[in-house]
């Protein structure tokens, strides 16, 4: 499941919760204030929209609502960057600048081959620019999607096999050499900001049913619910 993955009290205070990462995973940026509407979930009509804060990985993103949704428990919600398709930033004439797109769920079923409808999502930027998000975003997609995929029979395209270990530049070459854009209010972070004794000791792998055409031995993401 990609709901309430784990979290950790962050070096901000008993308050703050920041993303557990991955071992290989680099947290390379956070931005508060941020709006989440998201379907495909366990409320009660199916949907979730909450405030809160955004943390930009390698990896993925997670989202870390301000408060938990009374009945559900749901607190945070990640979207692995490998999952994600037909992403498109608008900028409408009235309204918030937001990220739309869909992402398939790590769950038995899900995936272009699965029978699990994917999540489609909006992440709304209403305080700030979002130059410095995107550029780190776009290159955290390019080099995990790597080469345009040849589309599958569904018409969704086909991923890459994930990226090597070690095979990604550091952290501080990352966001060391990202645009940043003086309007975003965006945290970044040249070192992690959670400690290495503190990270999950795995790394996620693709789900089952991620893609008809490979021939790999898919495994949960190991994501926690």
């Amino acid at each position: 499941m990609a709901a309430n993955p784990p979290l950790l009290r962050g070096p901000f205070g008993p308050n703050h919760l920041v993303p557990t990462p991955y071992a290989m995973e680099a947290i390379c940026l956070s931005r508060q204030g941020i709006m989440l509407s998201i379907d495909g979930v366990r409320t009660r009509d199916g949907r979730w929209s909450a405030k809160g804060t955004l943390y930009l990985t390698n990896m993925r993103i997670v989202f870390v609502a301000d408060q938990e949704e009374a009945l559900s428990g749901l607190v945070a919600f990640e979207l692995p960057l490998a999952y994600i398709y037909s992403d498109k930033f608008n900028q409408p004439i009235f309204g918030a600048n937001n990220l739309s797109g869909n992402c398939w769920p790590a769950v038995q079923g899900g995936g272009p081959a699965g029978t699990v409808a994917p999540h489609k999502f909006m992440l709304y930027f209403r305080e700030g620019g979002v130059g410095t998000f995107l550029h780190l975003y776009y290159r955290f997609l390019e080099h995990i999607h790597g080469a345009q995929q040849a589309p599958e029979s569904n018409g969704h395209a086909a991923p890459s096999a994930p990226p090597a270990p070690g095979s990604a530049p550091s952290q501080e070459e990352m966001v060391s050499q990202a645009f940043v854009d003086p309007n975003d209010p965006s945290q970044i972070y040249l070192t992690s900001p959670v400690e290495d004794s503190k990270r999950l000791p795995t790394a996620p792998v693709y789900a089952a049913n991620y893609s008809a055409t490979q021939n790999e031995s898919y495994q949960d993401m190991g994501l926690r619910p």
